[in-house]
């Protein structure tokens, strides 16, 4: 027990339905069972401390909250993903994101969700990481790789930790070393490492990988990393494009697809009822939207502001092209005008010509993202290739 408190109560494996605690949950995912330990403090008796874990129907934490009378809440959000690597290897990997919020900010957040805001609107990231536990399923050798992102009120400076520990051979731990990897990322400038701030233990700095800042990311996260590098290297860094990673799809034809640009309002959403299972997947969808938000600006201003706000404020803001691209926003400009939805005419929608550049774009992006992986991949091979 926690020196300097006392045990109040502790339930186990109680059915969700059952469990009447006033939790503040970050997510709204439903829980099989629920688990909670309260204390008191000795010193005093208005100081708590209740510990509430929520499981789903296997077993899994799906959250954990940290409600300390005199502290922040802290929540601890669980996922897990599963993988085999080669013949003999399977590999669990459990990401965890935690977060505080202030306690006089409670009834703000609540209203916030009520209203129908993100559920993390008024929450601040403290880490999160990823244990990749690695097991072969011949010699029964264990392997822990961790990677962690913190330092995350500092998005000019983050710090990426990959770290493998030694290595469980026969039921005991190894003698090795640990295998360090850590540097910064300015995730303002298109998650780009500090070359300054690198810090290597039994392993080596990948030299070729320009998406190394994006390497310890989930595949949710690399969504909005993802396409903000392909915005800046695209040119679009300052042209009003926002970038929507969970997208509520508003009707059965934005249904059929993983993301879209939308000129109305210069957005690349990605749709949330589409689930990635590779950050390649991410990395392709990713660079196609942008190269239609790239399309898409031309075309405004090729047409002195085409038919929607955002493609007016475009022209407003940057006026008529320069003869250089006039014959390739004419080109996108003629596609347009004769684009046909994916919902009306699943080839027609294939051959139109803007989605035929998109596609390149992407596939091209895609090439790049996977061959600059080999090295990281190299010196930490017990990461799954998809969450890489």
């Amino acid at each position: 027990m926690t020196s300097g408190y006392y045990l109040i109560s502790k339930i186990t494996n109680l059915p969700y339905h059952k469990y009447n605690g006033d939790t503040l949950r970050l997510i709204n995912q439903s829980a099989r069972t629920v688990d909670e330990v309260i204390l008191g403090a000795k010193n005093s008796k208005n100081i708590k401390r209740i510990i509430t874990t929520f499981r789903d129907s296997d077993g899994n934490i799906i959250e954990r909250v940290f409600n300390y009378s005199d502290k922040p809440f802290r929540n601890r959000v669980y996922t897990k993903n599963y993988s085999i690597i080669g013949e003999d290897e399977f590999v669990t990997s459990t990401h965890i994101k935690e977060y505080t919020l202030a306690r006089s900010l409670k009834d703000t957040h609540i209203q916030s969700v009520l209203s129908g805001y993100s559920r993390i609107l008024f929450w601040t990231p403290v880490k999160f990481l990823t244990n990749h536990l690695s097991e072969n399923i011949v010699t029964g050798n264990k392997i822990l790789t961790q990677v962690m992102q913190r330092n995350l009120l500092k998005p000019q400076n983050e710090i990426h930790t990959f770290t493998e520990f030694p290595h469980i051979i026969s039921g005991r731990i190894s003698d090795a070393a640990k295998k360090i990897l850590e540097f910064r990322v300015n995730t303002f400038n298109g998650n780009s490492v500090n070359p300054k701030r690198i810090y290597t233990q039994g392993t080596k700095l990948p030299q070729n990988d320009s998406f190394l800042g994006i390497r310890a990311l989930s595949i949710d996260d690399s969504k909005e990393a993802l396409t903000q590098r392909f915005l800046i290297e695209r040119g679009l860094k300052n042209k009003r494009i926002i970038i929507n990673s969970d997208y509520r799809p508003k009707n059965d034809s934005e249904e059929l697809t993983k993301a879209l640009f939308d000129p109305n309002d210069g957005s690349v959403n990605f749709l949330r009822t589409h689930k990635y299972k590779t950050k390649s997947e991410v990395c392709t969808t990713a660079r196609h939207e942008v190269e239609h938000g790239w399309q898409y600006y031309l075309h405004a201003r090729n047409t002195k502001g085409g038919t929607s706000e955002w493609e007016a404020k475009i022209y407003n803001l940057f006026r008529d092209l320069p003869k250089s691209l006039k014959k390739e926003a004419q080109s996108y400009t003629d596609s347009i005008s004769t684009y046909v939805t994916v919902a009306e005419d699943r080839e027609k929608y294939r051959q139109n010509f803007i989605e035929i550049k998109a596609n390149e774009a992407g596939k091209k992006a895609c090439k790049l993202y996977n061959e600059e992986r080999a090295e990281i991949q190299k010196e930490f091979p017990h990461i799954p290739t998809e969450l890489l």
